[in-house]
């Protein structure tokens, strides 16, 4: 009882949270905003958003066919058109459950090919971790592509200084922010690894799957293939989103540098909360905030329309996941029934 509960909870909190988030920021917005918000879903160039979705749909191919390099030494060929409908099953199955994807590919692939269950999962595992190191490289270099950008936000904090504290020692309230987080953080990363010694095993063996995925992988035969799908759909990935970028008026000049940190910021919205409800939106257009009017972000009175670029990114998303998923999930379930007269006959 005590499990079932928790797992609801796992489901409802993270849904209630992505949904008041929304709410939250909605009803901070004034009509202006609002209105500037609604505008980039009538004034966008919806040729781009088809250009972005067809880009989506090819990484999702691409990556159907990388699973099946990694299926092939153990002995296994599903089709890729099998592997596709398993992946989008396991999407929409993220959407709903968090976590739930990764077996819900491997149990899909099981029904249709009959891949064993730990096989199947054992080789998602795999490919998490080249999708780990992959998401690494990418922040890196958005890191490094704005690093100005780093110190032109410590610079606006440092220029926000009151009188009072001008005067008195010449240090603005953005230092005191910036270093107070700072020393906040480590004390509280020191103390909880203190007090949980389990957190430190679990990343050491979190460290240790990484390497051994990774060694895995490049021992397998078909590894430079595995490796260049891996290339295109993480291509892919920042193409699906920068092409969105030509789809207003207000973002298509922007630098490749916004683009990158702001497909970062999204990724990260997806993992906050499920399916990147109100988080996704909100993390993408405070990064176009930030790149257009930084000052306004920081004051509270971003434009609405960089938010709602955030929001058509993701709906655009969201519609194909959500689309592709159900014809997926509806060609899995005619598979699955002509295997069961098959074998009652």
């Amino acid at each position: 009882m005590k499990k079932t509960i928790l797992n609801i909870l796992k489901i409802v909190i993270p849904l209630i949270l992505g949904v008041y988030i929304c709410w939250y920021f909605w009803s901070s917005f004034d009509a202006e905003q609002k209105d500037s918000f609604l505008k980039v879903f009538s004034e966008a160039n919806y040729m781009w958003i088809g250009v972005a979705l067809v880009i989506g749909f090819i990484s999702h191919w691409s990556r159907a066919t990388r699973w099946r390099y990694a299926l092939k030494p153990m002995g296994y060929k599903p089709s890729t058109l099998h592997s596709y409908n398993a992946i989008m099953v396991g999407y929409i199955a993220n959407i709903i459950v968090p976590r739930m994807g990764e077996a819900s590919r491997a149990g899909v692939l099981k029904t249709t090919d009959n891949v064993p269950f730990d096989k199947g999962f054992g080789s998602i595992v795999a490919e998490r971790v080249i999708d780990v190191i992959c998401l690494g490289i990418i922040t890196g270099s958005a890191m490094l592509l704005n690093y100005d950008k780093v110190f032109e936000l410590y610079e606006i904090l440092l220029s926000n200084k009151t009188e009072t504290t001008e005067a008195a020692t010449g240090t603005s309230w953005g230092t005191y922010i910036f270093f107070g987080v700072l020393v906040i953080g480590i004390i509280g990363i020191a103390v909880l690894l203190k007090i949980k010694p389990g957190i430190k095993d679990k990343i050491k063996g979190f460290i240790s799957g990484l390497k051994e995925g990774l060694f895995a992988i490049f021992k397998m035969k078909d590894r430079v293939p595995y490796l260049l799908h891996t290339l295109l759909i993480w291509t892919c990935y920042i193409g699906m989103f920068w092409v969105v970028f030509y789809a207003t008026d207000f973002t298509k000049d922007l630098p490749i540098a916004a683009v990158m940190i702001g497909f970062v910021a999204g990724t990260i919205g997806f993992i906050v909360t499920q399916g990147g409800i109100g988080t996704y939106p909100i993390m993408v257009g405070a990064v176009i905030s930030f790149f257009r009017d930084p000052e306004s972000l920081l004051a509270g009175n971003a434009p609405g329309e960089d938010f709602g670029f955030g929001a058509l990114v993701w709906s655009s998303q969201t519609i194909l996941i959500v689309a592709l998923g159900l014809i997926s999930l509806a060609m899995v379930q005619v598979k699955k029934n002509k295997i069961n007269k098959a074998k009652e006959q």
